[in-house]
């Protein structure tokens, strides 16, 4: 029960906890439970929330490059004063004086852990012009990530920045249910505001449709579980339902195949 628990709460950090939600999950009154989870934690749950909160976005800090003004969002802050005197409380140091001291981070070193926010917020999305790089990998190893590389060349190429660009991995099946181990992946970039030339074998429209988003941020080696989590809670829930497509994983920066661990990442599944 106390697992089942600690699964919610880190799924939904981005949201308001309530002794109530966590006693529906369970189903064990809010005063058991809060007795229960007391004694196995050996802190209040209040205080076990807050403190996977900082963790959380201690994490954010040192080793992703989100915005200081999102990570508060991420973690359940609503302001950025609030967000900055718990951080500092708990770390002794402002959350930009973590992000850009080593010192701090090697003081107060970063628990590495996947993120997963589980409110999937829908979405019905018009087609995007992309321009693709295909290839085949595993989607649960890091090589899969080499095709970026031909991607930042291709930029670099035509005179362009990586801030020029969206980034999206289109994810052609799902290994949890076929078993393969080398599954079709490809690289694609959407231009912002200009048009690439035309290339007709190498251009898709994408992400056109109803979807549901789901935000995480782990290790590649987390993406099969984390993914599994998902399409368990996806496979729960009535008022959605999964359709057959590709799915997309959206990045926020051009990723770097030889640094792939804790991309944030925006991952878009089809549903009816």
């Amino acid at each position: 029960m106390t697992e089942e628990v600690l699964v919610y709460i880190n799924n939904h950090l981005d949201s308001k906890i309530t002794l109530e939600s966590l006693a529906e999950v369970t189903g064990y009154s809010p005063f058991h439970l809060h007795r229960k989870l007391s004694a196995d934690l050996g802190m209040s749950l209040g205080k076990y929330i807050q403190q996977q909160r900082l963790h959380t976005a201690a994490y954010f800090l040192a080793l992703t490059r989100i915005p200081l003004d999102d990570i508060k969002y991420l973690v359940g802050f609503a302001d950025n004063s609030s967000f900055g005197r718990a951080f500092k409380k708990q770390y002794q140091v402002s959350p930009m004086q973590y992000r850009v001291s080593q010192k701090h981070q090697q003081n107060f070193p970063p628990q590495t852990f996947s993120y997963v926010a589980s409110k999937g917020p829908q979405s019905r999305n018009v087609a995007k012009m992309a321009r693709l790089f295909p290839s085949h990998g595993d989607y649960f190893s890091k090589k899969v990530y080499a095709v970026w590389k031909d991607v930042a060349n291709f930029i670099d190429s035509i005179g362009r920045a990586p801030a020029d660009f969206e980034y999206y991995s289109i994810l052609h099946e799902c290994p949890h249910l076929s078993g393969n181990k080398q599954c079709r992946y490809d690289a694609a970039i959407v231009p912002k505001g200009f048009e690439l030339p035309s290339e007709p074998f190498l251009q898709a429209k994408i992400m056109e449709g109803h979807y549901i988003q789901f935000d995480f941020c782990s290790k590649v080696k987390e993406y099969g579980r984390v993914s599994g989590e998902i399409n368990n809670w996806l496979s729960r829930q009535s008022t959605v339902r999964h359709r057959n497509g590709v799915s997309y994983f959206k990045f926020d920066t051009l990723p770097n195949p030889n640094s792939p661990d804790n991309l944030f990442i925006h991952w878009y599944l089809p549903i009816e």
